[in-house]
């Protein structure tokens, strides 16, 4: 996903969804994780963001670039930080 893509993203979310755009632009400049890793947080966030439109495009880009086992850890990070969201 270029970063003119996930600006266009990041555009479109509502004003409500603050964090989660300053999220997706911090990981988008994030230079520690290994690609696999950036992949796998990427799709956590966007699973856990529970906006379709984020899910769609982020999971489309990203998913491929990780084996099944990877994307059921991106899955299970998710869930985690949506259940870390409700307390």
């Amino acid at each position: 996903m270029s970063l003119q893509t996930l600006q266009t993203l990041r555009d479109r979310l509502p004003e409500y969804a603050k964090d989660l755009k300053l999220s997706l632009g911090t990981l988008a400049g994030e230079t520690v994780l290994d690609e696999t890793r950036k992949a796998g947080s990427f799709v956590a966030a966007a699973i856990a963001s529970r906006n379709p439109e984020v899910m769609e495009a982020v999971v489309t880009e990203f998913g491929p670039r990780l084996d099944p086992a990877a994307f059921t850890a991106a899955k299970a990070a998710a869930a985690i930080m949506a259940m870390n969201n409700v307390y």
